[in-house]
């Protein structure tokens, strides 16, 4: 009975990878998806979920091919002023913004783009991505702060003119950047969701129902899809947008994606009977299909881009239940020696492992900053100045040093042993739940449990961050920020004083401050930005020195990559915009849907025949 079974199910899955259909029929992609939107407004967002959406249905002025360089996008050309200060977009004139039903509403123009500057620098709309134009835009900080809303007791702001702001449009096709310094990265910055397009006649129509996840009416579309059906926690539908100006590469009629909170326990066996055609593989199930002969060519490895970097972060900030013992846990966060027992009690390789059994050190990195994304005459960022010395790793001896160090201080300082250590995870994410409780039971073991007690909580599918991270309803936990250009200035934002990562401004170590009450790191931060835009070793060694003084210090773990281990698609990776930054790995544009399930040869074919095409390029 058993082997009619396994034949049926041969003949099953022969049949779903290798069935086609003719050149007429809609090509459709399916998946499942557990974590809903909360917002369509792409000028406010800061979640990878719901820059997904806008990605794929709303343009930028450039964007990335398949091997990574910039091209053009909304704007066909650009040039920069010789003062290093102006970008100025020539925008293409057969671009449109077009309704959820896909009816013409407006040309895209260079009014567009000043529509949303002024709209994100308005601080009473709070966007996520404010700090992008306001660190770098021409009197953007001073119209953000003349707009948002005073505390209660305070003064209103001073009165501060757009116009003054480096936003304009010189004609109705012609749009000018001005940075307040020289800013050689950027072009890298365009491809993100703060410089995509808003019409202004639509805003005003809409109003406050603007971007609402309540109707996909609730926003325009210039992108290559529509967001043509749109049922919270039932279906999301993109369907070709048949004005959009480039749709000779958009490939993929329709993309469904199905709610459903078990998404990732159910995908792997929906996949297998051809009813969807990606799905998350857990380490186990990655396992147990490779032992397969059949199994074993539905299954690739997950590309590796460096688009996020993760990390611990000691949270500064609880705001967790009582039971938990927040003040307890904040006299050990605020003890340097502590921090640094957890620092190397942690054996990330271990971890790892959860999602990449294989090769575990290869998602490893020991910097904030990925490699490979800034590099200076031949060296990595990540190679310079203090960064080369740092060393981040699993150390049992020095855990211990470090535990027995702190046990007395702590003692001193009125905490309680053990530690509790609340540690929260997404149960939406494939291997979280599993990577949390190998930590526990490793850096239990080692440090004992008479020292510190790791407790794993669950958080919300949906609004996770929110609810967890940004509350500051944990001890330690696995954090990430996804880059938004090529500079190592952007992984400094998770650590700015107005953070919603770890709090570290209410830190009350006194190791992390200067004599003259100023936090340490702060001052090597201001000293990073203010040098010369157009000094790249010297911008970048001031940043290493920074980045260097968190992790010396155990305000946070450097983690790595968390997209190791393996993946069921029918789409080829190494088709698809390429891009260690921006919106590049969300889009769909570009992509064919497969024949037949990609397997590991063929990602490693697909792989090396885009190797040498990148090496022709650069040649």
């Amino acid at each position: 009975m058993k082997k009619l079974i396994m034949l049926a199910l041969c003949l099953a899955l022969a049949a779903s990878c290798f069935s086609f259909g003719s050149a007429e029929e809609e090509v459709v992609y399916r998946s499942l998806y557990s974590g809903e939107i909360g917002t369509l407004n792409y000028l406010t967002t800061a979640t990878t979920n719901e820059f997904t959406v806008s990605a794929n249905v709303i343009d930028t002025l450039i964007e990335h091919d398949k091997y990574g360089q910039l091209v053009p996008c909304l704007a066909e050309s650009w040039e920069l002023s010789e003062d290093g200060l102006t970008w100025t977009f020539h925008l293409r004139k057969d671009a449109t913004w077009v309704t959820a039903s896909g009816e013409y509403y407006a040309n895209v123009t260079a009014e567009d783009f000043v529509t949303a500057a002024k709209y994100i620098l308005n601080g009473a709309n709070a966007s996520s991505t404010a700090w992008i134009l306001t660190d770098y835009i021409l009197g953007a900080e001073e119209y953000f702060d003349s707009t948002t809303p005073p505390d209660e007791g305070e003064a209103a702001p001073e009165p501060f003119g757009f116009e003054n702001v480096g936003v304009k449009a010189t004609d109705e096709y012609t749009v000018a950047y001005t940075t307040s310094e020289p800013c050689p990265f950027f072009l890298s910055m365009l491809d993100y969701v703060c410089y995509m397009p808003l019409n202004a006649k639509f805003l005003e129509e809409k109003g406050d129902q603007f971007g609402l996840a309540t109707s996909n009416e609730n926003i325009l579309y210039c992108g290559p899809y529509i967001l043509s059906e749109f049922k919270p926690q039932e279906i999301r539908v993109y369907s070709k947008n048949a004005s959009y100006w480039d749709a000779e590469h958009v490939y993929i009629d329709k993309i469904q994606q199905t709610y459903n909170k078990e998404a990732t326990t159910l995908s792997p066996e929906m996949y297998l009977r051809g009813e969807i055609d990606d799905a998350d593989i857990s380490a186990a199930i990655a396992a147990e299909w490779l032992a397969d002969e059949v199994k074993s060519q539905y299954i690739h490895p997950v590309r590796q881009v460096g688009q996020y970097s993760y990390f611990w972060c000691f949270n500064f900030d609880a705001n967790f239940d009582a039971e938990y013992e927040p003040e307890n846990w904040l006299l050990a966060a605020n003890n340097e020696n502590f921090r640094l027992s957890l620092f190397y009690a942690l054996d990330r390789v271990k971890a790892k492992t959860v999602i990449e059994p294989e090769n575990p050190e290869d998602l490893l990195w020991d910097t904030i900053m990925p490699q490979d994304i800034s590099v200076y005459n031949g060296t990595d960022y990540t190679d310079m100045g203090a960064l080369a010395e740092i060393e981040v790793g699993f150390d049992e001896e020095k855990a211990i040093a470090y535990r027995d160090a702190a046990i007395p201080e702590l003692t001193e300082a009125g905490a309680t042993l053990p530690i509790k250590v609340l540690t929260c995870y997404n149960p939406s994410s494939t291997g979280w739940a599993e990577e949390c409780q190998v930590v526990e039971q490793q850096m239990e073991a080692l440090l004992g449990t008479d020292y510190i007690d790791i407790i794993i909580q669950a958080g919300p599918s949906s609004g996770f961050l929110k609810e967890i991270r940004r509350s500051g309803k944990y001890a330690f936990m696995k954090c990430n920020w996804g880059l938004d250009f090529d500079d190592p200035v952007n992984l400094t934002d998770p650590f700015k004083e107005t953070n919603n990562y770890n709090f570290m401004i209410k830190a009350t170590d006194p190791k992390l401050y200067d004599e003259d009450g100023t936090m340490t790191y702060y001052k090597l931060l201001a000293a990073a930005k203010a040098m010369p835009g157009n000094d790249t070793e010297a911008r970048y060694l001031a940043f290493a020195e920074a980045e260097a003084y968190l992790i010396d210090h155990a305000i946070v773990i450097p983690y790595g990559s968390d997209t190791g281990g393996y993946t069921a698609s029918r789409l080829n990776p190494f088709e698809g915009q390429f891009g260690a930054t921006g919106l590049a790995t969300c889009r769909y544009k570009g992509q064919h849907l497969l024949d037949k399930p990609m397997s590991t040869d063929d990602y490693y074919e697909a792989y090396f025949t885009w190797l040498e095409e990148r090496d022709a390029l650069a040649n």
